[in-house]
């Protein structure tokens, strides 16, 4: 191994550009797939994690009026994977141990012993969890009050609930105390403890004033007491949420741990999706590439392998040339695109750029090793099995050919072909398959999902099989694209052409590369057009006439609708006071302020009904992500404990929308609902929001308007604050696009790597033909006709390269945008991506001429006598 190793490290270092390039290849490309996978871990983590609250399980839920809740029911559902009865309520905690007796007040929660550690909310620091077949009642406490009261494991603490207090409903807007009869005295019962909890979730709460018994064992103790049976649950991570949200809604209000829940909302998995996806085409595009670059060497060194035969060398020693080369070039790539991955995804956190948008705040920096660590010994073999073709292609070399400088390889062509094949269904197959066990998909593997990632597949093996099985269709296309430029340049024009013509494989890889990284261009923006268009369709229904007030001192709002309503323009005034979680944001508004415009407007009928009538005017995006139609219902539980449920009446974005929270999933009821049922009054207003008459919402105009009416009201407010609907809609439209901007440094990560590929196929070109090269400039060639012949080349490369992604990203731009409408619950409409193909197209091109200057130059280099001279 000494011979091989000495020869390889002799030919890097002798070809130092060709080894930095070939390095840079490999590098890039698992650089970008490792940065990908660790920005979305770092995002999700440093987001989402910080956000779930430590001491509240992923799914809180209350069975609605008339279901029988029980945790045996939830678990059956689809989405859930475990379930808990469980409630809270205070305790008095009485305790003898090493003292007089104390009596404390403690936070105490019942949860069924035998799924406790489903949730994992708490842990043990001393003894053990609850046992769910004792044969006494068992608690665990919390640190605080094992410290401050030398409470222990084996001690025994009386607990009882304390005097009770009358419970209380909300009645017509008010609550009022409940009746329940004569209820017993507290009666105190021993428990005996086995086990402190840690300072972590529950152990956490109430300071470690806490302590955690078994649902039976803590139900006696309120016997005679109503209490609020709840439940826990556990979301199953293989279940996208609104499937969750589907199964509950019907039978079950709910509140979701909002960071437990981060990055799975549709949009959210979608985009997620969409930059994994980017990474997996990054990789596949680098080890393309590097696969072409070691390939494409052994022709440079036809008299290497020759000469090392002549002198004795076996076929295997010279294997071990290649392999020690290829291993050398592909390991430092590989561990070099780790390391600048890791960066780059630090640097995007820092810049607040993640896999969930722009301008997301990540606390800390979370790397999953692990898995960056098998990406990149994936890049590393993979790039490694590149240097078998040399391998294949020496085992047909003759070498007295080889040492007559003739073309040694000619009779391994069919053998190299079937290396291609396989190596196109290693490239097109294998590793997006190792990819996408390594970085599973975001959420649900839905049929929809599958289906969109099944054609990200198929285009990139399409791309990979036509440049790899059938290189000579693009160089051929080149070469007929360079012949009619000969009238005008008649040197470089046929030298570029007969270059373009006998190199297909290195023509084929150049133009296929470019091309992949033009579709991605072409179909990201594409789908951000797309995704302008649904934005804008819902701002004209939602927004674009209405102006927000906000900051207004506190005012009766029929006395500030019945003024607005008397300037001109005016059709609607909306409040912005009443509003209740249940599970989904609910709006309390005024059906006759908004009587004029919408549905109402339309069927005075189902104004009477919303007003008269519990039913709910819901969102598009609730009725599309929840599965909600006209006639549905929709449970709510009331501020008292009991549950309502209202009726879908229409499903409309006309109402109800507010930027603060900026909330596209909600229900609008009549505000007297929402004062009979949560006792939320909303007869007075600070925050409102004003509809006009179709028109031009411009500040000499409507807004204008608007302030004036306002001034008569309030001649000396300071803090009122005025913003416009199409200000609303103009920030969600530049909010796509800075939310995209990760996509778009992703794809210039591409655009170098197919940058890579031209420049060393082009290198490499030189390289391989400075006998050429050489012969041409002692016959008076001057070096500006030999770079204009290789830079006529590289525009060529890139205009076939750049017409081929425009293509292919037109082309798959419509099934992408109907499996991201299914993926996200929207409804979209394909849009072209405009100007940015001709732009793409350019871009290209120009990326082709600039990966030619570096080649350009080395050819200038070539020294003519001594390229004479040279055999090969």
């Amino acid at each position: 191994m000494g011979l091989a190793s000495l020869i390889a490290r002799r030919s890097i270092l002798r070809r130092p550009g060709r080894s930095l390039f070939s390095i840079l290849g490999v590098a890039l490309g698992v650089a970008t797939v490792v940065g990908v996978v660790t920005l979305d871990h770092a995002t999700i983590e440093g987001y989402a994690r910080p956000r779930a609250l430590a001491d509240r399980p992923d799914i809180e839920l209350s069975a609605a009026g008339g279901v029988e809740g029980s945790a045996e029911a939830l678990r059956s559902l689809q989405g859930i994977s475990a379930a808990s009865r469980f409630f809270q309520n205070e305790a008095i905690v009485e305790t003898a141990a090493r003292s007089e007796p104390t009596r404390v007040r403690a936070r105490l929660l019942a949860i069924e012993a035998a799924r406790a550690a489903s949730f994992g909310l708490f842990g043990v620091l001393e003894g053990r969890d609850l046992d769910p077949e004792a044969a006494a009642p068992e608690v665990l406490v919390g640190p605080a009050l094992a410290e401050e009261h030398g409470v222990g494991v084996g001690d025994t603490l009386m607990l009882s609930r304390p005097p009770r207090s009358a419970d209380r409903r909300c009645e017509d807007g008010v609550l009022v105390p409940v009746e329940t009869g004569v209820v017993d005295a507290p009666v105190a019962r021993a428990f005996r403890v086995v086990g402190v909890l840690t300072r972590e979730g529950v152990g956490r709460s109430a300071r470690g004033s806490v302590v955690v018994v078994d649902f039976d064992a803590a139900a006696a103790l309120y016997s005679g007491v109503p209490i609020q049976t709840r439940f826990w649950a556990v979301k199953d991570p293989s279940i996208d949420l609104e499937r969750l949200q589907q199964s509950l809604a019907s039978s079950y209000s709910y509140a979701l741990n909002r960071g437990v829940v981060v990055g799975q909302a549709a949009e959210e998995r979608a985009f997620r999706t969409g930059v994994r996806m980017l990474g997996l085409l990054a990789l596949v595009l680098g080890l393309y590439v590097i696969f072409h670059t070691l390939s494409m060497s052994l022709t440079e060194r036809v008299l290497e392998v020759g000469t090392l035969h002549a002198l004795g060398s076996t076929r295997a020693q010279i294997g071990r040339v290649f392999f020690a080369e290829a291993a050398l070039l592909s390991g430092a790539g590989a561990v070099l695109g780790a390391l600048l991955g890791v960066g780059l995804a630090r640097l995007a956190t820092r810049a607040g750029i993640t896999t969930l948008g722009v301008g997301k705040a990540v606390l800390g920096f979370h790397v999953p090793w692990g898995t960056v660590g098998a990406l990149t010994a994936v890049g590393f073999l993979v790039a490694l099995v590149g240097s078998v073709y040399p391998l294949v292609a020496i085992g047909g070399a003759d070498t007295v050919a080889a040492l007559r400088g003739e073309e040694a390889l000619e009779r391994s062509r069919a053998r190299s072909r079937r290396f291609h094949l396989a190596y196109a269904a290693l490239l097109g197959l294998l590793v997006p398959g190792l990819y996408l066990v390594l970085v599973p998909v975001v959420g649900e593997a839905t049929g929809e999902l599958v289906t969109a990632l099944l054609g990200v597949l198929g285009a990139l093996a399409f791309v990979v099989v036509l440049s790899l099985l059938m290189p000579f269709v693009l160089s051929g296309l080149c070469a007929a694209i360079a012949r009619p430029l000969t009238s005008f340049a008649p040197f470089a024009g046929s030298i570029a052409t007969r270059a373009m013509a006998d190199a297909p494989a290195r023509i084929g890889v150049s133009a296929s590369a470019l091309g992949l990284v033009a579709a991605g261009f072409v179909g990201l923006h594409g789908m951000t057009a797309t995704l302008r268009g649904e934005v804008t369709r819902w701002a004209a229904e939602a927004v674009d006439d209405k102006v927000y007030v906000r900051g207004l001192p506190a005012t009766q709002f029929d006395a500030v609708a019945e003024h607005l309503g008397r300037f001109p323009g005016v059709v609607g005034v909306e409040k912005g006071a009443a509003r209740q979680y249940a599970p989904f944001l609910v709006i309390g508004s005024a059906g006759a302020s908004m009587g004029a415009y919408g549905p109402f407007a339309d069927d005075p009928a189902l104004l009477a009904r919303f007003e008269s009538e519990r039913v709910m005017v819901v969102s598009r995006r609730l009725a599309q992500d929840l599965g909600y139609a006209v006639g549905d219902e929709v449970q709510m539980r009331t501020t008292g404990g009991g549950a309502v449920t209202f009726e879908v009446a229409a499903v409309s974005d006309a109402y109800g929308y507010w930027s603060r929270p900026d909330e596209r999933i909600y229900g609008v009821v009549s505000d007297r609902w929402m004062e009979k049922d949560f006792c939320q009054a909303s007869d007075r207003v600070t925050e409102l929001s004003v509809r006009f008459g179709p028109g031009a919402m411009d500040e000499s105009g409507h807004v204008g308007v608007l302030r004036a009416a306002l001034r008569d009201l309030h001649p000396e407010a300071e803090t009122i604050r005025l913003r416009r609907g199409i200000d609303v809609r103009d920030y969600a439209l530049a909010d796509i696009g800075r939310d995209f901007v990760v996509f778009d440094l992703l794809l210039v990560l591409m655009a170098g790597l197919a940058g890579l590929g031209v420049l060393n196929g082009m290198l490499l070109s030189t390289l391989e033909r400075a006998r050429e090269l050489g012969v041409l400039r002692a016959l008076g060639a001057a070096r500006g006709q030999v770079g204009g012949a290789m830079l006529l080349e590289a525009l060529v490369v890139g205009i076939v390269g750049g017409g081929l992604g425009v293509s292919l990203g037109a082309a798959v731009t419509p099934p992408a945008v109907e499996a991201l409408e299914r993926i996200a619950g929207l409804a979209l409409e394909p849009r072209s991506a405009g100007l940015w193909i001709p732009a793409t197209f350019a871009g290209t091109v120009v990326v082709a001429a600039l990966a030619a200057l570096y080649p350009i130059r080395r050819a200038h280099a070539v020294d003519a006598v001594r390229a004479v001279r040279t055999k090969s």
